[in-house]
């Protein structure tokens, strides 16, 4: 998994259930083997997941290209990208 080219770990956003008041911390390093969301893998690198407190019950779209430029949620950006 890589923060550039077109690696990442899907070509199309995760769907993510969330609850309020629920917390999710969501990886920014690229390094995650369980991504989107953080698993330690940043202590190699000068990254920290962003950590997102939700305020309502929703359905979210997580970034799986790692290309977004709102990561960590979709922007669209998969669609643009080659194979």
């Amino acid at each position: 998994m890589s923060d550039s080219g077109t690696g990442g770990w899907q070509n199309e956003p995760f769907a993510v259930e969330v609850k309020a008041g629920e917390t999710r911390a969501f990886c920014m390093c690229g390094q995650s083997k369980t991504g989107p969301f953080c698993d330690g893998s940043h202590v190699t690198t000068d990254k920290l997941p962003e950590v997102v407190t939700f305020d309502e019950d929703k359905t979210v779209y997580i970034c799986g290209c790692q290309q977004s430029g709102n990561r960590p949620y979709c922007d669209g950006t998969h669609m643009t990208l080659s194979d």
